[in-house]
């Protein structure tokens, strides 16, 4: 099966994150490019309920904060997500494959508000 980029579905998640889903029939898996510049989310954390998931590094860099506390991302790098794992990103034109493990849907999406 080809996918070609121009039949990603584009999704701003927010003025700062905008991501292309290229589907595919597998609930097992999901893969996504994601460019972030500005923290993300907005507010608060990001945590994925149901499943992993994989940031690898294409381009650009970031700071990234999580329960496992905090990490310089750039080109190259790879972080992997376990579920439950609470994060927010502060992107500097960063550009990262995502692959999510199974397949990442908005139902099991949870944004963290600060306290």
């Amino acid at each position: 099966m080809l996918i070609k980029k121009n039949q990603a579905i584009r999704k701003e998640n927010s003025d700062n994150c905008v991501v292309f889903e290229y589907d595919y029939d597998n609930l097992d898996s999901g893969f996504a490019v994601a460019e972030i510049n500005g923290r993300y989310p907005s507010e608060g954390k990001s945590m994925n309920l149901d499943c992993d998931q994989v940031y690898y590094v294409i381009s650009g860099g970031a700071k990234l904060f999580s329960d496992k506390g905090e990490f310089k991302i750039e080109q190259g790098d790879l972080y992997y997500f376990k579920k439950k794992e609470a994060y927010y990103i502060i992107g500097n034109n960063l550009k990262v494959c995502i692959i999510n493990f199974p397949k990442w849907n908005l139902k099991q999406y949870k944004l963290i508000k600060d306290k």
